[in-house]
């Protein structure tokens, strides 16, 4: 016969081995629904850059496809990086709505990387949060869009050919 505090430890461990048990199932869940919201929140983009590469490797022979860009001023073109048959490096821009699609080697121009070392020592930015390529008045641009010293932010617009600024617009 068991005593009474020999039942009551018994109940005290089955309880706490309970809510260990609930607290596990509940992380889980937590976990299961951040990643489906990720997932969820995802799927137009990783959905954008497939038809991107996939139009990219029809029209534009890429072969290795590498960065992928987006870009929404007038319109919002879809551009992956990477390289075609001959190994060149090649942008290859694709309107979201259809329409002309623009495949430029990358020596034509200037790279990411120089857009963000022109815009650090230009602008003197706290943080760059994105560059993308892509076109404005007809012309390819690199658009850099950063947080100034005062935490403000900012865009540039870089001419991908000539390097020289288009349009700046600072502190919204």
């Amino acid at each position: 016969m068991q005593s009474r505090r020999e039942v009551q430890r018994e109940q005290s461990r089955g309880s706490s081995m309970r809510t260990i048990r609930n607290l596990l199932i509940a992380i889980l869940l937590i976990l299961l629904i951040v990643w489906s919201v990720f997932a969820v929140s995802n799927q137009p983009r990783n959905s954008a850059r497939r038809q991107t590469i996939s139009l990219a490797e029809k029209y534009a022979h890429l072969q290795s496809p590498d960065q992928f860009y987006i870009y929404n001023r007038e319109n919002t073109y879809y551009t992956i990086s990477g390289k075609n048959q001959q190994n060149q490096p090649i942008l290859v821009m694709v309107p979201q709505h259809g329409g002309k699609i623009r495949v430029l080697k990358q020596s034509s121009g200037i790279t990411a990387a120089r857009v963000r070392a022109m815009t650090k020592s230009n602008r003197d930015p706290r943080e760059i949060l994105k560059v993308a390529p892509g076109i404005f008045n007809d012309k390819i641009v690199w658009e850099v869009t950063y947080r100034n010293q005062k935490g403000n932010l900012c865009y540039d617009l870089i001419n991908f050919k000539t390097g020289q600024y288009v349009q700046n617009i600072n502190n919204l």
